[in-house]
């Protein structure tokens, strides 16, 4: 029987493209595309760009191959958790699987971090669950993302570096693994005071009865009954393990993908210097593709840890579009995995 759910999106999981939409095409966009392209410039002005071909077209592509494969196992654990927190709309693996693949890529592409709410939209078409419902599971999961990525980041430092391990990195990087810790267990407060905020800054504006207004208010609302009656301690265990599977994953393919261009690095230092790209990437700065934003905290990251300049910008450009082309490919596989389901 065909699935009629894909057929038409519900009016208000339009509303949300709409207004992303409304989002990527403005001034600030173009701020951050000129951004972008700067940083790229200013990178590729600083490595030999003869050696980079050369070290792309030596690479061993059975490496390549065998980091796109754990790319896909990165996407396979994040449906996987997303099915744990989602398990009472029992909504089928391979419908979670593909909205996680379109999730995954439109955040690569889409500047401003504006593909986060990919997730919601998708979740409502194909699985028609309330976007309150999806803002909070895309919520929750960004938290654990935080802690697994603070745990991994100090322990990683503590073990490479061992007693030489620098006072400030390691506060830094407890200091950030409490507060995510902290805004798990608060985030309905957080929620909370936020629309507070928001609301009384409306007032002043005397902007609080316009519809757009209204309809902010209620969406918060409807996330702020999600989280009230969201049992967080019940979650814990199995949200943790597949994040941890998630961010294994990740930090893996980094691993393997640096080996592939040759460049010799052991898996901790791989993880201490990726980290860097991966707190960059969650900051709403980077434009299309998020070139320039992601390589300059890739580099800053792997410098930090003893790579080379040229090496740490070379892998930096190289596993970022290894990454961008199997983000692509497994959202191609996905839709065409959900066309073929619906047509049964």
């Amino acid at each position: 029987m065909k699935d009629t759910t894909t057929n038409h999106a519900p009016e208000s999981a339009d509303e949300i493209i709409r207004e992303r939409r409304k989002r990527i095409l403005n001034p600030r966009t173009v701020v951050f595309f000129a951004l972008s392209a700067g940083l790229v410039y200013f990178l590729l002005r600083r490595i030999d760009l003869g050696e980079t071909a050369r070290t792309f077209r030596d690479a061993d592509y059975r490496l390549l191959g065998l980091a796109c494969v754990i790319y896909v196992f990165s996407n396979l654990f994040k449906s996987i958790r997303f099915a744990v927190l989602l398990k009472d709309l029992e909504v089928p693996q391979f419908k979670l699987f593909a909205i996680t693949s379109y999730h995954n890529f439109f955040n690569q592409i889409l500047p401003a971090r504006t593909g986060e709410l990919t997730f919601v939209y998708y979740l409502k078409k194909l699985a028609g669950a309330d976007i309150s419902r999806g803002l909070h599971a895309l919520l929750v999961t960004r938290i654990f993302d935080f802690i697994i990525v603070a745990a991994f980041f100090v322990c990683s430092i503590i073990i490479h570096y061992g007693r030489q391990t620098s006072v400030a990195l390691l506060a830094v990087g407890i200091g950030f693994l409490a507060l995510s810790i902290v805004s798990l267990f608060y985030l309905k407060w957080i929620v909370i005071l936020s629309r507070s905020v928001f609301e009384r800054t409306m007032a002043v504006l005397r902007l609080r009865e316009k519809s757009i207004v209204k309809k902010v208010l209620a969406k918060v609302i409807e996330v702020e009954d999600e989280f009230s009656g969201f049992d967080t301690k019940r979650f814990i265990p199995g949200l943790a393990f597949t994040s941890l599977l998630v961010w294994g994953a990740l930090y893996s393919m980094s691993f393997v993908t640096i080996h592939a261009f040759g460049v010799d690095i052991n898996f901790m230092q791989s993880v201490a210097g990726a980290t860097g790209a991966v707190l960059t990437n969650v900051l709403p700065i980077n434009s299309f593709g998020s070139f320039g934003t992601l390589e300059v905290g890739w580099t800053g990251g792997f410098m930090l840890v003893g790579m080379g300049e040229q090496d740490a910008i070379t892998t930096g450009f190289g596993n970022h579009i290894l990454n961008f082309v199997a983000a692509a490919a497994i959202a191609i596989a996905g839709a065409i995995v959900l066309k073929v389901k619906n047509r049964k």
